[in-house]
């Protein structure tokens, strides 16, 4: 076991969790897997470790997975996932039904292209559905971040008064100045924008307008209602069911964004 293999393990489960809960809010989005004697085709891009594409294929679409060769999920996918520039999109024209993401556009760097490039692939009567988080979830982690902190000194310091504990039960700390600074001061979660102006770039303004510019129309916006911050302050220590109450107060993580063609017959 490496050092960091244990909260690794812990973040991907409650990830799991999350992911999973987010997948049966956007799914009623989804037109049906099975039509007939065929399937509908289903585009995942930014698919991570697989797990949703797995479900999605489990739920009888045909999913085609992409995701960039230095993703952080690489070594622990569960799906074939086909490697790609993160920018040219290797589909035909018109070939899928579906283009899903999770959590992946606030992280593109060239957006535009990749936009155009999944209106390229999706076919003149399908849908894009894309989960984005939210202001309040930017908001919110930065308050939960120094609750990260708090927690993670804590353990630290338990660890080190208990010498019979495993170091490995340690968090470690940090190596060099740039990874203090993150430490200290969360830094932006995205692309664009810094840790206080990300609060607009992951507004439905933002979202919308950079949609429609795309040549798209938002025909559907939802939430996921659940609470949770990119910081993973409390990870699996607050249930679901209390997420979805605290949604209702602090507001959910995430939207749902349901779009066709412009130009769609």
């Amino acid at each position: 076991m490496t050092n960091n293999s244990k909260p690794r393990q812990l973040h991907l489960a409650f990830l799991d969790t999350v992911r999973a809960y987010e997948l049966d809010a956007a799914k009623k989005y989804l037109p049906a897997g099975a039509r007939g004697d065929e399937s509908c085709s289903l585009l995942e891009v930014g698919a991570g470790t697989g797990v949703q594409a797995q479900r999605l294929t489990e739920l009888g679409y045909t999913v085609s997975a992409l995701d960039v060769e230095n993703s952080s999920y690489r070594n622990v996918r569960c799906f074939d996932i086909v490697e790609y520039d993160g920018i040219n999109i290797p589909l035909p024209d018109r070939s899928h039904d579906v283009v899903f993401s999770s959590h992946v556009l606030e992280h593109v760097i060239h957006l535009d292209e990749v936009l155009k490039e999944t209106y390229r692939v999706l076919s003149d009567e399908g849908i894009c559905v894309h989960l984005i988080p939210t202001p309040s979830c930017r908001a919110w982690t930065l308050a939960s971040h120094y609750i990260w902190l708090a927690r993670r000194i804590i353990q630290k310091v338990l660890t080190f008064k208990n010498r019979a504990t495993s170091c490995e039960d340690a968090p470690r700390l940090p190596t060099n100045a740039e990874a203090w600074l993150w430490t200290l001061f969360p830094p932006k979660h995205g692309e664009r924008g810094n840790t206080v102006t990300e609060v607009y770039y992951y507004s439905r303004r933002f979202w919308c307008k950079k949609f429609e510019d795309n040549n798209f129309d938002v025909i559907h916006m939802d939430s996921n209602h659940l609470f949770y911050t990119m910081a993973n302050a409390l990870g699996a220590g607050v249930s679901l069911e209390l997420r979805c109450r605290m949604a209702r107060v602090f507001g959910s993580a995430c939207h749902i964004y349901v779009l066709k063609k412009k130009d769609a017959n």
